[in-house]
């Protein structure tokens, strides 16, 4: 098979595009036409495969670039649309390689769209470094092309829909087949966005558009995406409140693990909001997992007096060891219905806690809207008295900028006038 394959190599363009109309004629499989195509473009467009920058044969004529981009419509367009046998982790690489190709190269958009719907048929057998695309155009600010991912990952969320709409009932294989593949694209992109967040140029839309795009159940924890927001707010510090929360808002603060929900009540990057929500879903966690530890620990005590409860009579040695374990049985109950008040206390002292914690927020936020409203009207009067001498601060005395102690300061100079004129005096 591989000879035959090299013997292709030695093929001019027009003799291999009629063996490839004529293979589609014989219906052979896709994965055949597949494997000839992959095997002429590595052949002729060097770059497709990282791991070979040069021609093969140094014997045969460089392909000028007008003749490397109508190889490459020609392979694209012949491609199967299917997903083949042959789709592997090195197959979905060697696309990757022909897209960026194709935008080196400067190919038709149909050309490059139809290249990113085979991509996206089988998007969970790429890589991170798969992903990394760099961006061709001037017209895009930012190092990688986010746009092409984001419509790669659409045709594989269209093609989900489409499977699982047609899909037979009872078909629980390829349900589960499905829901992994969309595991793994979740991962893929969690991944992803962690890299590109760092990027100066990257809009908070684009993060945000990207990190909803797949559905809630991609996910089963959020502490990928969580790394992902935190290195954009971190990379971001200047963006408003209002887009540091909307980044926020991605997170599904009950699918964070109880490590990424300690990191996030520490972090000075999040909004106060944000924060809240972590430590109240915190809270529940470790409620629910000491309420699970008692309940699993009274389910034991409660076994084992059944137990000793279903042994019969027997000799008297044997009743007096019954005994003393019947009076041990009875202490466990009462030492676990105690250990349960204290549980019951100490999540009520916990609830108070967040109650008082979330009305504290609550008048902070006030205070802080007050704060900005006083600020507003003060600069307005400055503004409208700014013609008078000095403004505002003239007026009342005030030599510096605007700080708290400013209100205090007439009555200084005031004072300071006064003691002069008695010395005067």
């Amino acid at each position: 098979m591989d000879s035959w394959l090299d013997e292709l190599g030695l093929m001019s363009l027009s003799l291999f595009r009629r063996l490839i109309h004529a293979m589609k004629a014989l219906n052979l499989s896709g994965e055949i036409i597949e494997s000839c195509l992959i095997h002429y473009a590595k052949k002729y467009i060097p770059g497709i495969s990282r791991t070979t920058r040069k021609p093969s044969s140094s014997s045969t004529s460089v392909p000028t670039e007008n003749e490397k981009r109508e190889l490459l419509e020609t392979i694209i367009s012949n491609l199967p649309k299917e997903k083949t046998l042959r789709s592997a982790p090195n197959a979905t690489r060697l696309l990757f390689g022909l897209l960026r190709t194709a935008y080196i190269l400067n190919a038709s958009e149909a050309c490059r769209l139809t290249l990113e719907k085979k991509i996206g048929s089988q998007l969970e057998q790429a890589t991170l470094d798969d992903l990394l695309i760099p961006s061709y155009s001037y017209l895009n600010e930012t190092l990688y092309d986010v746009d092409c991912v984001e419509r790669i990952l659409g045709y594989f969320l269209e093609g989900m829909e489409e499977s699982s709409a047609t899909g037979v009932e009872g078909e629980d294989e390829n349900t589960s087949v499905r829901s992994a593949a969309l595991m793994l694209v979740g991962k893929l992109i969690d991944g992803y966005l962690s890299e590109i967040a760092s990027d100066a140029n990257l809009k908070p839309e684009k993060f945000y558009d990207l990190a909803v795009a797949l559905p809630d159940h991609a996910r089963l924890f959020d502490d990928g995406l969580y790394r992902a927001v935190d290195v954009y707010l971190k990379a971001h510090p200047w963006i408003s409140e209002a887009d540091r929360e909307k980044i926020c808002g991605v997170l599904d603060c009950q699918k964070l693990t109880l490590e990424a929900c300690t990191h996030a009540a520490q972090n000075e990057r999040l909004p106060l909001r944000a924060v809240v929500q972590v430590l109240f879903f915190e809270q529940l966690q470790l409620r629910h997992a000491i309420a699970g530890t008692l309940l699993a620990a009274d389910g034991g005590t409660a076994a084992e007096a059944e137990r000793l409860s279903s042994q019969g009579g027997g000799e008297e040695e044997e009743e007096e060891n019954e005994t003393g374990m019947a009076v041990a049985v009875v202490a466990r109950p009462q030492e676990g219905s105690s250990t349960w008040r204290a549980a019951v206390r100490e999540n009520e002292v916990l609830r108070l806690d967040m109650d008082s914690m979330r009305t504290r927020v609550h008048e902070l936020e006030k205070e802080c809207t007050t704060m900005k409203k006083a600020i507003e009207k003060i600069d307005k009067m400055g503004t409208r008295g700014h013609a008078e001498k000095g403004g505002w601060r003239a007026k009342f005395g005030c030599k510096f900028k605007t700080q708290v102690c400013d209100s205090q300061e007439p009555t200084v100079v005031d004072t300071r006038k006064t003691r002069g004129h008695r010395r005067a005096q």
